[in-house]
């Protein structure tokens, strides 16, 4: 009897290991903060990008951010270690690939408080941005950095819950 026990504990532990290989693996942090104001919770997801540039000033990194507040949904790339190339007064065009799909050209601008390290979706771009995110596994992104020049950043984004695509 303890053999036929331990054998379906075996079974049962195989099958939910073969369960859990079975589901896509996600590269995105998410979850729920509260903000400055009570009550209010920002529901957020990051994805980082395992591209690292060699800067001048040290290593660049880039992540694709969501973010809710509100019921306002904003999706902006941050790097760390070195800023974007922003002119405030021109729409930036980045070039974004997802998957094998044709490379599109987006428009994204700088960030309201003028930090060079943010570029954001404007709301005529989301929508599209989103249908491609729902159904995208790849990302690949060209911008310009300040100081380190143009590189191509590389993103998982398959796995994220739809709930975060607004």
């Amino acid at each position: 009897m303890k053999k036929l026990i331990f054998a379906l504990c075996l079974l049962t532990f195989s099958m939910g290991m073969m369960a859990q290989e079975e589901k896509p693996k996600s590269n995105w942090v998410t979850g729920e903060q509260e903000s400055s104001f009570p009550g209010q919770m920002i529901k957020y997801a990051v994805c980082l990008s395992p591209t690292v540039i060699k800067g001048q000033k040290g290593d660049i990194t880039v992540s694709l951010n969501i973010m809710e507040f509100r019921d306002n949904t904003n999706y902006f790339f941050k790097s760390t270690g070195e800023d974007f190339k922003v002119d405030y007064n021109v729409t930036q065009r980045v070039l974004l690939q997802f998957d094998d799909d044709s490379e599109n050209f987006y428009a994204l601008e700088g960030s309201n408080n003028h930090t060079s390290n943010t570029l954001k979706f404007p709301g005529s771009y989301q929508n599209k941005f989103k249908k491609l995110l729902k159904k995208g596994k790849k990302l690949k992104v060209e911008v310009e950095f300040a100081d380190a020049g143009t590189h191509t950043i590389e993103f998982n984004v398959e796995g994220l819950d739809p709930s975060y695509i607004k």
